[in-house]
């Protein structure tokens, strides 16, 4: 019966996948025989076909992402958008593909020291077994460290921490104890606030300025965006810290678990040369990052050098097996394709085109634009939870339209990179599920206590993101 069943299954999953590959297919043919619309050529039309086309197979994902990407990136030429030589292969390769790979460097290198574990058990010392406490103690410590790693590593190493050193410690009930879904769900808000904050938090940021660079020819600065971003993570963290605590109400931490996090803490023992070596390399880079506003360094180049100083003979802190494993080559693949398709959408004028003929036509002021799109966004965020088409599919039109409107394109950058790499209402999302697999919230939870930050994430986007920007000198 097992068999049987086992068979079964495997058809259903088997006709599913080939629906939705055949559902693909229809988009880009009826786009192909349809008419092309006013003010489109096209090319123009058959680009924004393959990227609708391109994000139904992300989001349902019959094949991995990335095939599916070089799949519609190869397409491309067929229809008239870009050439092979000049267009599809020159528009794959861009600074954030180096740029990512070496945050998986960075990122492999910090989860071999004892940093992050000293860092939470050094907040949880100064809490002394309050439960609210605790959870910002926690939440602190994941946006920290999600200044320099991706939110990937940092929810998965700070929720097994939660779960080892306090939920199973306290015996917390998984669906049912109010301090494991606060912790929890509070741990997942925090990678992805902290990696708003500067540039190197998020592929997403350094995506985002790239595109924006490319369109319009501003170029943000490393200190640029942290003065612009830090301080809306900063209240959108406070904000998310309040909002799980108030939905949940986390119970006291009894004295039995106080103790067992603090004999835990001495376990840990004093930083090894290891330890060192990676603090003396990140201070190093993170100074570089800082000074690159009055340098002009490539923040990418500078992420790069870090990556190469980990193999240095001398220091030695990852061999080459290590940095090939932790590199996740199905999002570098899925970014590159992205860019390559939104490169083809931006010549053919389809970006423009599409945001002139709805956005566009709407008789609303600057401000009112900005807030809409503040709004609108983490809707359409649940639609296209696939970061890169995200901003693919956004940025673009945005930035077209800004100079109209006589808003800096700075701003819409902001908030798309920032709505790329967060969700506050939707569970089912990468980042989200590495702590939902414990087991601690459902996805109800999560939408419950997900309210008040994307309410206050809006409000700020809308209201202080422009004077900010202004302050920059954007």
């Amino acid at each position: 019966m097992g068999e049987k069943r086992s068979a079964a299954d495997g058809g259903a999953s088997l006709a599913k996948r080939a629906l939705c590959i055949g559902i693909a297919i229809v988009l880009i043919v009826a786009a192909w025989l349809g008419p092309t619309p006013e003010g489109l050529g096209e090319a123009g039309k058959m680009s924004l076909a393959l990227m609708v086309a391109g994000i139904f197979l992300w989001v349902t994902e019959p094949v991995p992402v990335a095939i599916s990407g070089l799949v519609i990136m190869i397409l491309m030429p067929a229809f008239g958008i870009l050439e092979y030589n000049a267009g599809v292969w020159a528009g794959f390769v861009s600074s954030v593909i180096f740029f990512i790979m070496a945050s998986f460097g960075i990122t492999a290198a910090l989860l071999k020291t004892k940093i992050p574990t000293k860092i939470v058990f050094a907040l949880m010392r100064l809490t002394k077994g309050n439960s609210r406490a605790t959870v910002l103690a926690f939440m602190v410590a994941a946006a920290i460290l999600s200044f320099f790693i991706s939110d990937l590593p940092c929810t998965a190493l700070f929720a097994g921490i939660a779960v080892s050193s306090i939920l199973e410690v306290e015996g917390c009930e998984k669906g049912s104890s109010k301090l494991g879904k606060a912790l929890m769900i509070g741990i997942t808000y925090a990678s992805v606030v902290g990696g708003q904050a500067i540039p190197s938090g998020s592929a997403m940021n350094i995506m985002a300025m790239n595109v924006l660079e490319a369109n319009t020819g501003i170029a943000i600065s490393f200190l640029d965006w942290t003065l612009i971003c830090m301080p809306i993570a900063l209240v959108l963290l406070v904000v998310c810290w309040f909002s799980v605590t108030l939905v949940f109400k986390p119970e006291p931490i009894s004295e039995k678990t106080i103790a067992c996090i603090e004999k835990k803490g001495k376990e840990v023992g004093r930083f090894e040369a290891i330890d060192w070596k990676v603090l003396a390399v990140m201070a190093v880079v993170f100074s570089l990052w800082i000074a690159s506003n009055w340098t002009g360094w490539d923040a990418t180049a500078i992420a790069v050098l870090a990556l190469i100083l980990f193999f240095v003979p001398g220091i030695d802190v990852l061999d080459w097996r290590e940095y090939v494993a932790a590199v996740s080559w199905n999002i570098v693949l899925l970014i590159g394709c992205v860019q390559s398709i939104s490169g083809g959408v931006k010549e053919q004028g389809a970006a423009s085109w599409l945001f002139g003929s709805t956005v566009g036509k709407v008789a609303l002021s600057g401000t009112a634009i900005v807030a809409a799109s503040a709004a609108l966004l983490p809707l359409l965020r649940l639609v296209i939870p696939v970061g890169p088409a995200f901003i693919a599919i956004s940025l673009i039109p945005l930035c077209t339209i800004a100079g109209a409107i006589g808003v800096s394109p700075v701003v819409f950058a902001v908030i798309v990179a920032v709505n790329a790499s967060t969700t506050f209402l939707m569970g089912v999302d990468g980042n989200n599920m590495l702590s939902y697999r414990y087991g601690y919230w459902k996805m109800v939870d999560f939408f419950k206590a997900g309210v008040i930050p994307t309410v206050a994430m809006v409000a700020l986007h809308a209201t202080v993101l422009m004077p900010l920007v202004a302050l920059a000198g954007y």
